[in-house]
């Protein structure tokens, strides 16, 4: 099989001309990958733009989902080499993720978003108990939804099909029902604190860099005009979410990103506090 991605948890390899399989890491948890087979097949089944899952299947000491294959590239890869489109693409990344926040789990048959958060939340060791304690407080008293949300919705993640102008949505492990302001704040803390792999293109590296903002901005201000949500209500979420990401395992100059913006969070709910 020919290798045409690789990932933090999981190769992807060419596994027939119209499938790919997802290889994990042999470390990888099994119920972690039959959940995402289960969430994928559902939200094929409800007619989201999302690749159906096929099978599973052992590969040596490693277990992998067989998908189909969708045609096109990364928004992420079309946002670095086409730069004159730059703009165009963060409208399109926006304009998908409000595509299936539109959607919502009438079934109740996807993870809680605030059950998903608040176990993360529970398991990183990088928060005392006492700051875990004080943000799953803070959780409780955000709106309860059931719109579909993606849990890890970024760049990487969206297929573009330019023949089709039609995007499609990956990797769905962390899919849940849960307030598409939540979805959308985790966005904007993995594109303003997230690092490219070491063994990225330079170029690319360098264009991220230079180009985060744009693409930040872009992204959350489309969404808020083609959703008619406020800033407020994203950057309400942005504390429990991250501190949910601390959970993951994040390259250390990353996690320290997010662990200040936790930290700073909470000491402005103190001074919030404090001013009453």
């Amino acid at each position: 099989m020919k290798l045409i991605g690789q990932g933090r948890t999981a190769d992807i390899y060419a596994y027939s001309s119209n499938q790919i399989l997802k290889l994990y890491q042999s470390d990888f948890p099994l119920a972690a990958i039959q959940n995402e087979f289960r969430i994928t097949q559902l939200l094929h089944d409800k007619g989201l733009p999302v690749p159906q899952a096929r099978k599973i299947i052992d590969e040596g000491n490693r277990k992998g989902i067989v998908f189909e294959r969708i045609e096109g590239q990364t928004m992420f890869s079309l946002m670095f080499h086409q730069p004159p489109r730059l703009q165009e693409r963060v409208h399109q990344l926006a304009a998908s993720h409000k595509e299936l926040h539109a959607q919502s789990d009438d079934e109740r048959v996807l993870p809680s978003q605030k059950q998903v958060l608040s176990g993360a939340i529970r398991r990183t060791q990088l928060l005392s108990e006492e700051d875990k304690t004080r943000i799953l407080d803070y959780l409780t008293r955000l709106p309860e939804r059931i719109q579909i949300c993606h849990g890890d919705y970024h760049p990487d993640n969206v297929m573009m099909n330019e023949m089709k102008n039609a995007c499609d949505v990956i990797d769905w492990m962390t899919g849940m029902s849960g307030d598409p302001a939540g979805d959308v704040a985790r966005s904007w803390v993995i594109l303003t604190s997230g690092s490219l792999p070491e063994d990225a293109d330079p170029a690319i590296r360098l264009g991220f860099e230079r180009f985060r903002d744009t693409i930040v901005e872009g992204y959350i201000n489309h969404y808020m005009h083609l959703s008619g949500l406020t800033w407020q209500e994203i950057e309400s979420w942005i504390l429990p979410v991250a501190a949910a990401r601390l959970e993951e395992s994040l390259p250390g100059n990353e996690a320290e990103k997010v662990l200040k913006l936790v930290q700073d969070r909470l000491n402005h709910l103190d001074s919030r506090i404090e001013l009453k």
